[in-house]
């Protein structure tokens, strides 16, 4: 099967975690024996990554594919490069941003991000707009073409159908198919080396934005003085805010690939979360076996129900939670295996 993927961005050298959950679908596709090719609307030029072809868009790409997979599909470059194509099978992944307003139902932002009036104005008129014109391409895409929605949760098609006013079963085949986890978060199982230890607590968060509560890990090291934390991201919260004595910023990115042995030299990871549509980094800590403490956010409780190794308290409760963490997880929880994720995807493309 030829597989074309459209995404606004892509993993690359210089930014590994770009919309990396659509990468680590594309390497199953491949190995599976399917060819893939990938358009970054970013790109400016042709690239390899991890064997996986990118291009930016051309109409000749379309004509290649046997299906077209639409991730995250934005006005701006998905909705422009599609409608005019008919006969296809179209497949539109939801992950969240696309069909979702930034005020409305987003966090309040912490307080050195909010936006001027003016320009926070111009976002909720973006936002009415963006829904209204995803909406039209939605339904006349589907009469056009064979086409299929699937969410990475049942919350996500939730807020698709409140924000939208569609029923996605309207369009044709809908489905709900989480993201899989990266293969190297399953080859092997989390195993604390003592020997090696950094610190006591990993977190792998974008420091600025309000949805991922690095505020909350802070509050939790300042409630834990004995323990040490580590967070790994980028950002300016720091500059706003005093970092306790017992937390370190490792101001870098890190490959998927080379998580899981990080995630060694830790004894847990604090994963906090306020908004998600998923948190595919917090489900695949949890599936490597890693003790993990998040919040309970409904999002987390859909996807993370029956890990044992996984701690979900109230936000409130941050202001005075002890890291009593649960143990490792002994057996493999395969719930975002790709083994099956992935073959649900492929059998939905078979279908239409």
């Amino acid at each position: 099967m030829k597989i074309l993927v459209l995404t606004q961005d892509y993993p690359s050298i210089d930014k590994p975690y770009a919309m990396s959950y659509v990468h680590s679908r594309n390497v199953e596709y491949e190995k599976l024996n399917h060819s893939v090719r990938v358009v970054n609307f970013l790109a400016k030029k042709n690239y390899q990554f991890d064997s996986i072809d990118v291009y930016p868009f051309s109409q000749d790409l379309v004509e290649w594919a046997d299906i077209i997979v639409s991730h995250a599909p934005n006005v701006k470059n998905h909705v422009r490069a599609l409608k005019s194509v008919e006969g296809k099978k179209i497949i539109f992944f939801f992950h969240g941003h696309e069909v979702l307003h930034q005020y409305g139902d987003y966090p309040v932002p912490y307080v050195w991000k909010k936006e001027k009036s003016s320009k926070k104005i111009f976002i909720k008129i973006y936002d009415h707009l963006k829904m209204i014109l995803i909406k039209s391409f939605l339904k006349k895409c589907s009469t056009k073409n064979k086409v299929a929605c699937v969410f990475v949760s049942d919350w996500m098609k939730r807020q698709f159908v409140k924000n939208l006013s569609l029923n996605p079963t309207d369009l044709g085949q809908c489905k709900i198919i989480p993201n899989a986890c990266n293969s190297a978060f399953l080859m092997n199982s989390y195993i604390f080396n003592a020997e090696q230890k950094l610190a006591d607590s990993i977190t792998i968060r974008p420091l600025d934005d309000s949805k991922y509560a690095v505020d909350l890990v802070v509050q939790t090291a300042l409630n834990n003085p004995d323990l040490d934390f580590h967070i790994y991201g980028k950002g300016n919260y720091f500059t706003f805010n005093e970092k306790p004595k017992n937390v370190k910023v490792i101001n870098q990115f890190i490959q998927q690939k080379d998580i899981p042995e990080l995630l060694n030299k830790y004894r847990f990871a604090m994963m906090p979360t306020r908004y998600d549509a998923q948190g595919v980094m917090m489900c695949e800590m949890a599936t490597y076996g890693i003790p993990l403490v998040t919040t309970d956010f409904e999002v987390c409780t859909e996807m993370l129900k029956g890990f044992e190794n996984v701690t979900i308290i109230q936000e409130q409760e941050f202001t005075n939670f002890k890291c009593d963490v649960k143990n490792s997880l002994q057996i493999k929880n395969e719930r975002f295996s790709p083994n099956h994720l992935i073959r649900e995807e492929l059998a939905l493309f078979n279908e239409l």
